[in-house]
Order: structure tokens, then sequence, then C-alpha cells
């Protein structure tokens, strides 16, 4: 009841506030900027039929003082859900913290994050707004190897004097904040992750990690990634490997998983997205173990903050075979 009450307050605050821009939502004062998201997509395949509203969502963040900043995001996903294929429709109003954290900034080596934040791995977990994306869908790779949030502490900062290596050392040793709304439910998780400005088009990356999930899971997972954002062209690619301990019946499994994605931009509206993955799980049955999954999209964003993309995506498992289509907005 009170984060519905809290999730009502920051919709109220959108509707009414002052100054607004579109993208970057109401700004009362430094201290408070109040935004909303949303996506909507629709998804056709042989083992699919839906409607999806996927994201709604409402957040405030803003400075307390100069190096002391916070962040509040409440969301409800999926949001609705109707499924054409059963006949059978679902909602879910209730949100949930997807974000909930106060930040403090010392010095360019040292800022402290702390609560529920975002994990630091990699570049698409970096992205949890659909409107922000190349694609509509999300690559296994980033679903299934690793918490999507810290409920914790992340130290973050620059290591090196020119500003081009970054560190973040980052604990939970709790349950999730909500743990209703956490891809992998866990009570520890841990890790290192660097990444290194090359110049201004190219970056490279890796991490290691470690979590226990609430099913008595042990994983040691270690992680590489690799960007260039030029113009109209850009490439990113991510891919880690999983090794799992099963404490129930002491038995190993792995996981490894990645995806390589390439985008070109004929305008800086419309753009040709490719991207190829791979994602192997050999704790699953034999025939989920192992998917790889060639995919083709488009991308039509007139403004920064709308988004219209559809894709169609071809799996080894053909019965996984879908089209994909999105409509989203950063308001």
């Amino acid at each position: 009841m009170k984060k519905s009450i809290y999730f009502a307050i920051c919709l109220g605050s959108v509707v009414f506030g002052d100054s607004y821009a579109l993208g970057h939502g109401y700004k009362f004062n430094d201290a408070l900027n109040v935004g909303a998201y949303f996506s909507v997509d629709y998804a056709k395949g042989d083992s699919i039929d839906r409607l999806r509203v996927d994201d709604l969502a409402v957040l405030a963040y803003g400075n307390f003082l100069s190096n002391l900043s916070y962040l509040v995001e409440f969301e409800a996903a999926p949001f609705y859900v109707q499924d054409y294929k059963n006949d059978t429709s679902e909602s879910n109003p209730q949100p949930h913290y997807e974000r909930l954290y106060l930040n403090y900034t010392y010095s360019d080596a040292i800022n402290l994050r702390l609560g529920k934040l975002i994990t630091p791995i990699g570049y698409w977990n970096l992205e949890p707004i659909n409107v922000l994306r190349d694609t509509s869908s999300n690559p296994l790779y980033s679903e299934a190897m690793f918490p999507k949030f810290v409920s914790g502490a992340d130290l973050s900062g620059f290591i090196d004097q020119n500003n081009r290596l970054t560190y973040h050392v980052f604990l939970q040793a709790t349950d999730d904040l909500d743990p209703d709304y956490i891809n992998i439910r866990n009570d520890f998780f841990t890790g290192l992750a660097l990444n290194y400005n090359i110049n201004y088009e190219t970056d490279i990356g890796a991490s290691v990690d470690y979590y226990k999930t609430k099913d008595n899971r042990d994983v040691a997972m270690a992680q590489i990634n690799a960007k260039y954002d030029g113009y109209p062209f850009s490439m990113q690619t991510e891919w880690a490997y999983n090794n799992i301990q099963n404490k129930n019946d002491d038995s190993d499994a792995y996981q490894f998983g990645g995806y390589l994605q390439g985008m070109y931009n004929f305008t800086m509206e419309h753009a040709l997205v490719g991207r190829y993955e791979y994602f192997k799980d050999t704790q699953l049955h034999a025939e989920l173990a192992e998917d790889n999954i060639g995919i083709i999209g488009y991308s039509y964003r007139p403004w920064y903050a709308v988004s219209l993309k559809g894709e169609y995506q071809i799996h080894s498992q053909s019965q996984r075979n879908r089209a994909f289509i999105s409509f989203s907005v950063l308001f």
C-alpha cells in the first residue's frame, strides 16, 4: 500500500509540475526532478501471440548538496499482458522499487552509491529503459547470467590521472530490497568491474563476480565487453562464463553466453540493427540448453525520448522464432 501511495505521488508530480522537457521530466528545483516512461510491445510467432504494456514507471532524482544526490524509481512491469494464443489476460499494477539509492561523490576516484542500484556490468544492463536501447528484446546473456540489481553498496571512480580507467566494486549481503522484482533471487552478490576508454569512440571492459542464489547455488562469473560507438556505425559485444555449484545435490554446471551487435544509422532518426547471440546452460533440459539467435531490426527515433522499433528473431530452436515490435516514450 505504501509503495502505491509513493507511485501515485510521483505520477501526480509529473502531471502538475512546472518546468518540463521531453525526456528530462519536470524540474522543480535542483533537489527534485520527476519523470516517467512506458513501453508497449507485441510479439508474434509459433509459440507466442502477445500484446504487453511492459513498463510503466515514474522516477524522481536530484541533488541535496553539490556532492550528494539521489534517485527513486518505481515500476510496474509487466503492467498488462494480453495473451491471444491462450486467450488470457493478466494485469500487474503493483509498483516495485526498481532503483532507490543515495550517491555521494568525494572525488573523481571515490564515488559511493548506497541502496538498490543497477549492477555495473557491461553495457546492456546499464540501460534499463526500453526507449534508450537499440532493440526491444534483451540478449539472453543479460537476463539469465547475473542479477540485474545490487541491493547494497557500489564504490566507483577513475583509477588513472587521465580519467580513462574506471572501476566498480560492489557488494550485496542481504536479500533484494524488493525481492518480487529481481531476475535472480540472491542473498549475496559481489564483484569487481573495470572499463578502459581507449579513445572517444572505443572502450573495453571486464568483470569478475560471485553470487549465491536463494535456491542454494554458488555462481562464479567472468565477463568481458567491448564497444565502438561511432557514426554512422556502432558495435558492441559482451560475453560471460558462469561456473555453477548446486549445493542441493552437490552437482556442477556452467553457463556460457553473449552477443555481438552492430547498428548502422541511415540518418539520426533511422537505423538498421543486427545481433548474434549464443547461450548455453547445462542446468537446463537438453532441448532448452542451447540456442543460437540471429536478430535483424529497425529503429525509428524521431526524438531522443521516443522510439519505435521492430525486429525478427531466428532461433536454432525454430519454435521460438518470432517478430517483435515496440513503442516506448521517456517523458
